[in-house]
């Protein structure tokens, strides 16, 4: 039996601290790696594929091949059966490595080159070839080139012309059906949180959500709605109110603005508490007795940010 007034000891869930210790670097390495496939492949694959083809297929591209010692023209790349019967008669009759055979090969590919070549009819194995390009050119060109298409287009799109060009694509993407429903929405969603504005230190506040009594910590989006202003009689202004543990999902909620409470705390920090479910509170925030309070309940440190 248990002494009188002493209580058992919990016994430690080894199991569940293993998953607490190990959880966020699964979940960082999981972003990033989500991350970097994502741009292979909806990003530097396609544009190395570009860059690929560009070689492959023209005669300015296979200068640059051969540059980098790759020959698409020589025996490690052909394919016989790619050719037509005329050619491959010459080499059943005389064989890969005759004159004969190759006399008719160069005359084939002259007569088939054109400003876009068509590999298999050159007798060039695309297969074979893309590997040795591969090889030759390193895939980190497609991430150099994606960045300098995105600071061109930055530039571009700060000037005048980007402008009325960037705008005459919002006006097309925003007529066409389906599209409409989607992209103008992700436009202000991504403008919003990359924008060159920043969020200003009072957007932080406490509101009464979801009821009376309750409070979340919120951000302040906007001045509101004209149409709710004057249907309550009072500055309603539009809030998002982020969830743990991902803030990046909420609720849009328009509340009186005399209701909510200015919080001296930076967006980072009300991030940080929000993603770490109130644990990580900031040190101006923090409320000492509290703190004492919840340390001694849960038997360990509570975690107050520096």
């Amino acid at each position: 039996m248990t002494p009188k007034g002493n209580k058992p000891k919990p016994k430690r869930n080894f199991f569940l601290r293993g998953i607490v210790a190990l959880l966020p670097a699964m979940l960082t390495i999981f972003v990033f790696v989500f991350i970097v496939q994502f741009a292979e492949r909806y990003v530097t694959g396609p544009i190395n594929s570009f860059i690929y083809s560009a070689l492959e297929k023209n005669a300015a591209g296979w200068a640059v091949l051969d540059t980098l010692g790759v020959d698409p023209e020589s025996e490690e790349f052909l394919n016989i059966d790619s050719l037509p019967p005329r050619v491959q008669e010459v080499r059943e009759r005389d064989g890969l490595a005759s004159d004969s055979f190759r006399q008719a090969l160069d005359k084939h590919r002259a007569d088939s080159y054109g400003l876009v070549y068509d590999l298999d009819q050159l007798g060039i194995h695309e297969g074979k070839l893309r590997d040795a390009v591969k090889g030759a050119v390193h895939p980190v060109v497609g991430i150099i080139a994606a960045l300098l298409l995105l600071f061109v287009a930055g530039y571009l799109a700060s000037g005048f012309l980007g402008r009325r060009v960037v705008s005459w694509i919002d006006s097309v993407l925003s007529q066409v059906p389906v599209v409409r429903a989607v992209y103008p929405y992700a436009k202000q969603f991504v403008e919003y949180f990359l924008s060159d504005s920043e969020l200003e230190f009072d957007t932080v506040v406490a509101a009464p959500y979801p009821g009376p009594g309750v409070w979340c910590i919120a951000f302040v989006t906007s001045p509101g709605l004209r149409t709710v202003h004057e249907a309550l009689g009072g500055r309603y202004v539009a809030c998002f109110v982020p969830t743990s543990p991902m803030p990046a999902t909420g609720y849009t909620v328009f509340i009186e603005a005399s209701r909510l409470i200015p919080l001296p705390m930076t967006v980072d920090e009300a991030l940080r508490t929000t993603i770490s479910a109130g644990v990580l509170i900031p040190q101006q925030e923090s409320v000492d007795e509290l703190v004492q309070s919840l340390s001694s309940i849960l038997g360990r440190p509570l975690e107050v940010e520096e």
